[in-house]
């Protein structure tokens, strides 16, 4: 049996991702990402699922690297998932395979970043919806369609926005341009710019960095 390793470093804004992995005997890493010790677990195991927030050059705990570049010769030759905003970058610039997202919308600050009109209803359902889907497929041969299909029965703005930025790279395939950000007019959006503000104070962990 392949053995499956859980990156998803402790967020309770990315807690709708644990209804893809909870109950299923998996090896879980939520803290204490000490690079060594990461890279000897992600040695040790077949299957490599990384969840939570990121970037193109990796996967983030309140902004400090938990995956990046130093990893890649680990990762390379895994059954791979990429679970991050922008984690399409990241594959792609590395030639990774497996299954990932590019920029996705989970939070109201995000829709809005993004220029995406979403409730926070319909965004929690989106979460929940897109995770079942995963959990249901997860490293499934024909994963991208099959949960391509669930997660879009749900139709709305959010989940529409979200299901066409779902990739899975086969080893040798071509690059896709990365769905990258107007970084200018986020950092000048006030909107944005308070809700960001008020994570932070929400989360205090956060500014301790």
């Amino acid at each position: 049996m392949k053995k499956t390793l859980i990156i998803h470093p402790e967020d309770p804004t990315t807690d709708f991702l644990k209804v893809i992995y909870e109950g299923r005997g998996f090896t879980q890493v939520h803290s204490n990402f000490d690079s060594h010790s990461l890279k000897a677990m992600i040695h040790e195991h077949d299957r490599i699922v990384m969840l939570g927030h990121g970037y193109h050059h990796g996967l983030l705990h309140f902004f400090k690297p938990v995956i990046d570049a130093s990893f890649v010769p680990y990762l390379q030759q895994k059954e791979l998932v990429g679970i991050w905003c922008f984690a399409k970058a990241f594959f792609d610039a590395h030639g990774l395979s497996g299954f990932h997202t590019d920029m996705f919308i989970s939070e109201t600050a995000e829709a809005q970043a993004m220029g995406v009109s979403a409730t926070e209803d319909e965004i929690q359902a989106s979460n929940n919806h897109f995770a079942q889907s995963v959990r249901t497929n997860l490293f499934h041969p024909d994963c991208l369609h099959r949960v391509s299909r669930s997660y879009s029965k749900l139709e709305t703005p959010v989940s529409n926005y979200n299901a066409a930025r779902l990739h899975f790279r086969n080893p040798g395939d071509p690059t896709e341009p990365c769905d990258m950000p107007d970084f200018n007019e986020i950092l000048t959006n006030p909107t944005i710019i308070s809700t960001l503000i008020n994570q932070f104070f929400n989360y205090p962990q956060c500014p301790n960095l």
